[in-house]
């Protein structure tokens, strides 16, 4: 990441001391058997980034960007979810090996294995969220196509839905179920497809409004 010429103003450097002192609060408050699970820091590193490239560099923010940011997160919780549901042993071909080796290994995989299959599956969430940004900016420079405005309405319907669900959580409660968890789901993906239409025709209002 190249840094742009000149200085630095103070709100720049107060803006980042206090994200850094933000994320030391979060750390030091987050139980130590959390701590060492990767999802904090990549969620940590994904709200950095932001602030870091929007409001210190003062950067916009491309195709690449949004997809990677939106990628990244939901392929994590993904992975996520089906690794403490036990529906998926990304070290299996390991857990196999000890097997083989004699070593006991019934039912829930030890601790460090399961850390060791998190942090897998974080590196993973973020290689898959880097490849198809790569691959979107790649097509929006090649075909046309609006895949920023896109992501970008995409990302605004992601967080309207998060502020709806802790909403009805708060207010009904947060037991788990299985149709609450397929409502929640549909709710996000629905909230995605209409912020994104609605990041293309806002663009496309701009550009209509543009004078000859």
């Amino acid at each position: 990441m190249r840094l742009p010429r000149g200085r630095f103003t103070i709100g720049q450097v107060m803006t980042l001391v206090v994200l850094v002192a933000l994320d030391l609060t979060v750390v030091v408050a987050t139980p130590q058997q959390v701590v060492i699970y990767p999802f904090l820091w990549l969620y940590l590193g994904l709200i950095d980034f932001l602030v870091l490239w929007k409001l210190i560099l003062r950067r916009p923010l491309r195709a690449s960007h949004y997809t990677c940011l939106i990628v990244s997160f939901v392929a994590s919780v993904v992975l996520a979810n089906l690794l403490a549901a036990g529906r998926l042993r990304l070290l299996s071909p390991l857990v196999l090996w000890l097997q083989h080796r004699s070593v006991r290994i019934t039912g829930v995989p030890p601790r460090p294995l399961l850390v060791g299959e998190f942090w897998l599956a974080c590196l993973g969430s973020l290689t898959l969220g880097c490849t198809l940004g790569w691959a979107a900016a790649r097509l929006e420079r090649l075909r046309g196509w609006d895949i920023a405005a896109f992501c970008r309405g995409a990302l605004l319907g992601f967080v309207v839905s998060c502020v709806a669900m802790s909403v009805v959580g708060a207010v009904w409660g947060w037991e788990v179920s299985r149709a609450r968890l397929i409502g929640g789901r549909v709710f996000v993906g629905v909230c995605l497809i209409v912020g994104g239409l609605m990041g293309l025709s806002k663009l496309k209002s701009k550009t209509l409004s543009l004078p000859v």
